[in-house]
């Protein structure tokens, strides 16, 4: 009874051996490869093949034993299998040359049919690869690059399930789906921030935000979804575009000069120094104000736009508008949009954009700028008697200012540009015999940029003077 049993178990298992033994398949030069992936079924591999445009398959049995080989190509339209190869009695077989489609081996040990094996696999050709060299064109607006790619984006490749038990022919479909990079050779945009570089992730694609402007070579590398890279490149491609931008800057309280988006406030002084810049304008060479009264001042440097004398002149190469420096009439009170157009005088290339607006606020002498006492003793500390330090009214076009002793002798007086007064020093007229410390009777006055008259109570009052 025992040899009996031995005997079934032996018989069985070699039944269940050449039922689950498999022929093998591989691809000889495949590039890519991945298993099918539909919800029933066992998975069929994907070969893809690049270079050379053709594939090529070997199969053979699993333990190497003289076999028949029938080799079999998927007849879609009529979802049969026709024979298209067969070796007899080899341990290995190939078949190349091989286009796209679905292809078996059927694999029989005996070569009586009797005992197969049954393996699957898919056969794609990628021809994917650039049509020509990249096509380009620009104008002082945009620069548009294409590379042509075939058999192009998006492109179904249909992959069908061999097996299963209604004998109907189930697809799947892989998109070739592509990746794009575009590089260049140098920064096209010259270090201009929070630039819109989307344009890198197609094949066809314009740079138009902005367009290019500095003269670069443009690189593309393009990836379709089984890998396959191509990758291309440009001559040197001129820059014509130009970029418009400026900035605007006001003196501070200490001098300084920072930037701003709006100078003066209904609670501050109004406008006092302003300037702007056009440092980071791009590829242009020729500069055209518009502002105040829709003038036009064609200018290749900065602008001075607001000065109240002319010794900013002196400190910088900005030149100024003439009819809004010096003494005479400046901004009356309210907002001001100002524009400046950029062009390229050797492409004809221009552009322009509006800087938002500049707050001209009215004028104000705070009396709280006036201080109440100095000491004038020469140590180096509130020796002046001058407005606060950081609550200047800066927005005063002229200035009077008298001082009085207790008998109302005058002592010290000035009348002019605010900007120009030094302050009073403590001695009779700023030259003569020192004043005794005591207290003293001041009087200011003086005319706002926006013409305002301040002459009232408030900028009457008592200075102390100590000396000791």
């Amino acid at each position: 009874m025992t040899d009996l049993y031995r005997s079934l178990i032996t018989t069985l298992l070699f039944v269940l051996v050449q039922a689950y033994s498999f022929a093998q398949v591989t691809a000889i030069g495949a590039d890519y490869s991945k298993p099918t992936s539909f919800l029933r079924g066992k998975p069929d591999m994907i070969h893809v093949f690049f270079s050379p445009l053709t594939g090529n398959l070997e199969a053979r049995h699993p333990s190497n034993e003289n076999s028949d080989f029938i080799w079999e190509k998927l007849d879609v339209q009529n979802q049969t299998f026709l024979q298209v190869h067969n070796e007899s009695g080899v341990s290995t077989s190939s078949f190349g040359n091989l286009s796209d489609g679905g292809y078996r081996v059927v694999v029989d040990s005996a070569g009586t049919g009797s005992s197969t094996d049954t393996f699957a696999v898919w056969v794609i050709i990628d021809t994917f690869g650039l049509t020509g060299e990249i096509v380009y064109s620009s104008t002082c607006n945009w620069l548009d690059l294409d590379a042509t790619v075939r058999p192009g984006a998006n492109v179904p490749y249909r992959i069908y399930q061999f097996e299963n038990a209604s004998g109907t022919l189930y697809d799947s479909i892989i998109y070739n789906r592509l990746t794009t990079d575009w590089t260049t050779s140098v920064d096209i945009y010259d270090g201009l921030p929070n630039i819109d570089d989307s344009w890198k992730k197609w094949n066809k694609t314009t740079v138009s935000e902005p367009a290019p402007l500095v003269d670069a070579v443009y690189s593309v590398t393009i990836k379709d979804v089984f890998g396959k890279t191509v990758t291309a490149s440009t001559p040197q491609i001129p820059a014509i575009a130009v970029y418009p931008a400026f900035t605007v800057e006001a003196k501070d309280e200490t001098g300084n000069w920072t930037g701003t988006s709006v100078y003066g406030d209904e609670n501050n002084s109004a406008l006092y120094r302003v300037r702007f810049r056009h440092d980071n304008s791009r590829h242009a060479n020729k500069y055209t104000w518009k502002g105040y009264g829709n003038s036009y001042l064609e200018q290749t440097q900065n602008l001075l736009i607001w000065s109240q004398t002319t010794t900013d002149l002196n400190e910088s190469v900005y030149p100024s508008v003439p009819h809004h420096t010096g003494n005479l009439d400046g901004y009356p009170t309210g907002k001001y949009k100002f524009q400046l157009v950029v062009e390229n005088t050797s492409t004809g290339c221009k552009d322009s954009t509006l800087f938002g607006y500049v707050n001209v606020a009215n004028s104000n002498l705070p009396y709280k700028s006036i201080p109440n006492a100095f000491t004038p003793n020469g140590d180096g500390q509130n020796d002046i008697f001058k407005f606060i330090k950081g609550q200047e009214p800066k927005s005063m076009r002229t200035i009077k200012i008298q001082i009085f002793d207790r008998a109302g002798h005058k002592v010290y007086s000035y009348s002019g540009s605010y900007e120009q007064w030094q302050g009073w020093n403590g001695k009779l007229n700023n030259d003569g015999a020192e004043c005794t410390s005591g207290v003293y009777y001041y009087v200011v006055s003086g005319t706002g940029w926006d013409d305002m008259s301040y002459d009232g109570k408030e900028f009457r009052s008592f200075l102390h003077l100590f000396r000791d």
